[in-house]
């Protein structure tokens, strides 16, 4: 019953990513989103000016 092989195995402890990462991560996926808020934005004037 005490042998090592049958033990459950034991994940070791994860760490967030470094902070430069993260902040990357942040930008681009803030980045992306402003740039498709404007876009959505843009595409409403358009369709309520209509030309």
């Amino acid at each position: 019953m005490s042998d090592p092989r049958n033990a459950p195995y034991v994940a070791p402890p994860t760490t967030p990513p470094p902070l430069g990462t993260r902040m990357l991560g942040f930008f681009l996926l803030g980045g992306t989103m402003w740039i498709a808020g404007l876009l959505a934005l843009f595409r409403a004037i358009f369709a309520l000016v209509q030309r």
